[in-house]
């Protein structure tokens, strides 16, 4: 049976994605890197494969189980705020390998299968950094608007194959890195949406699940914000 491939399923984005999705009945391949999921936060019957993208042999195998996939959604990131001289090679590097080559060469994987079935559904999950960059946030935006440049060059080659390709570029979501910023700067950060308050995965999950139902069925090579207003905000 074809199965949903959620990439990043350990974040908080990633899991309530997979929660959302779950209700379509379909299996699932979860990957997540070295954090831990709650068992009870795992949809039933999903499968969870550990791989971290940066390393060749892990992510090889990861590859290798990408067979039958249907809907697939890339949610890893790898992620360092830093000013741009202050960028390690390191993290520049990894932040490559993850968020451009590894996202590049999963795709790269399943496109093929999908055009010989003449459906697959992919969606990416993008950051509003990718359009509206902030200090810190260089390489990292990079990578993000690559995303997007690459989700329409999808739609733009394979809609004709019954391929649909779009992306969710989160704002300020109360999950993961913005965390760190929240303990930082406050409710500066709810001050840059015209909604004045922060965002939830759930409403992420709620537009990737919109994104691969057929009520988008005429629905390709875009990109929808979930961002609470953030280029109406301060």
């Amino acid at each position: 049976m074809e199965k949903i491939v959620i990439t990043g399923a350990s974040s908080g984005i990633g899991m309530a994605i997979a929660r959302r999705l779950s209700a379509t009945g379909r299996p699932m391949l979860l990957q997540a890197n070295s954090k831990k999921i709650p068992e009870e936060e795992v949809p039933a019957g999903a499968e969870i494969i550990r791989a971290d993208f940066a390393k060749e042999r892990e992510f090889s195998q990861f590859l290798s189980c990408l067979s039958d996939v249907s809907i697939l959604v890339n949610v890893a990131a790898s992620v360092d705020t830093q000013l741009i001289p202050m960028i390690s090679e390191a993290s520049v590097d990894r932040m490559i390998r993850v968020n451009i080559a590894a996202f590049t060469r999963i795709c790269q994987r399943v496109i093929p299968p999908m055009c010989a079935r003449r459906e697959g559904i992919i969606v990416n999950v993008s950051s509003v950094v990718a359009s509206k960059t902030y200090r810190g946030q260089s390489v990292y935006a990079g990578t993000k608007a690559y995303m997007e440049a690459f989700s329409r060059a999808i739609a733009a080659e394979y809609a004709s194959r019954g391929i649909r390709c779009n992306c969710v570029a989160p704002g300020s979501i109360a999950s993961g890195s913005l965390s760190f910023l929240m303990r930082n700067l406050g409710d500066k950060i709810k001050d840059v949406n015209a909604s004045g308050k922060l965002g939830s995965p759930e409403d992420v999950a709620g537009a990737v699940a919109f994104l691969c139902s057929p009520d988008a069925a005429f629905v390709n090579g875009e990109v929808l914000h979930i961002d609470g207003g953030h280029w109406l905000g301060l």
